[in-house]
């Protein structure tokens, strides 16, 4: 069995290097991060992720580190806070895409949004993510 990605930006790293696809990659540093503490929490999205080069990954990369951090109630790092993780064009995420678009712009969390990425209300769901956060 392989090492998981620890950070995001060793997931991300990990991407640009050839050893997995960036959601598998994600997903295994998502599995590491809800079963980690606070503290462990804030420094796996501490520092910033590489760029991949293609504007959505880049965009859903820092929609990622904030989502956590507001979801956990961490302080968003100063990389992921940055306007320059954003599409140009809106990307509505998700097999239906464009088809569950009213939906899907009322559910997206807010880091999301605000980099014109649409998707379900928790996109970053896994079976290892607390289901009350306050036991987390």
């Amino acid at each position: 069995m392989r090492p998981h990605p620890k950070t995001l930006a060793e997931a991300v790293g990990w991407t640009i290097e050839g050893r997995g696809a960036l959601a598998v990659l994600v997903d295994e540093f998502l599995d590491a991060f809800y079963e980690s503490d606070a503290d462990t929490r804030a420094a796996m999205l501490r520092d910033e992720p590489l760029r991949l080069g293609r504007e959505r990954d880049d965009a859903f990369v820092g929609a990622v580190a904030e989502h956590l951090a507001r979801r956990w109630g961490l302080l968003v790092p100063d990389w992921a806070a940055r306007d320059d993780r954003e599409v140009i064009e809106p990307w509505f995420m998700g097999m239906m895409g464009t088809g569950l678009s009213p939906l899907l712009l009322v559910e997206s969390p807010i880091a999301f949004r605000r980099r014109r990425i649409f998707t379900e209300r928790e996109p970053l769901r896994r079976a290892r993510m607390p289901e009350n956060l306050s036991q987390s």
